[in-house]
């Protein structure tokens, strides 16, 4: 993502936290996206309230940016109207380092997990995750030998099962 896509994102969650009544502090990095192999910008919010921007298991930080990611996209297509811009806008927004540290946790989950699969040579069926934490949990195992990951359920039940594999 170039520079000019990163401070319009910048401008837009400064302009969302003015209009919501919120102040933070906004600390920026660039990491490489591990499962798609691009880079992603990502927005640390750092603030001394965070439960209203983080919310329950998360759910009003996954609004925000949600909400984020449209404006984003709404005012760079007006912005680009003449040209075929083809260079989607990824970003990720967090408050201090709640994803960050939700990752982590959920690493450190699937490889004791998958340790304990390797062992009893057992199936686990993790709890109910989100898109994206399944998603980590996917790439965490798929460097694994004789284990494999499989999604099943529906919406909000929806979890990995880690299954151990002969070869």
């Amino acid at each position: 993502m170039n520079e000019e896509n990163n401070k319009l994102v910048k401008e837009t969650v400064v302009e969302l936290l003015n209009i919501m009544g919120l102040e933070a502090n906004i600390e920026e990095e660039r990491i490489e996206d591990v499962g798609e192999g691009r880079e992603v910008y990502i927005i640390n919010l750092m603030t001394d309230d965070p439960n209203l921007l983080i919310g329950q298991y998360g759910s009003n930080l996954q609004a925000f940016q949600h909400l984020a990611g449209i404006v984003v996209r709404k005012k760079a297509l007006e912005k680009n109207s003449d040209e075929n811009e083809n260079n989607e806008i990824r970003f990720n927004i967090d408050v201090n380092d709640y994803k960050k540290q939700k990752r982590e946790s959920i690493v450190k989950l699937a490889d004791t997990i998958a340790n304990q699969v390797i062992y009893n040579k057992n199936s686990v069926a993790l709890r109910p995750m989100s898109a994206y934490e399944r998603k980590i949990v996917h790439i965490e195992i798929s460097s694994r030998e004789n284990l494999t990951t499989e999604s099943v359920g529906d919406d909000l039940m929806r979890k990995v099962i880690i299954k151990y594999v002969e070869e």
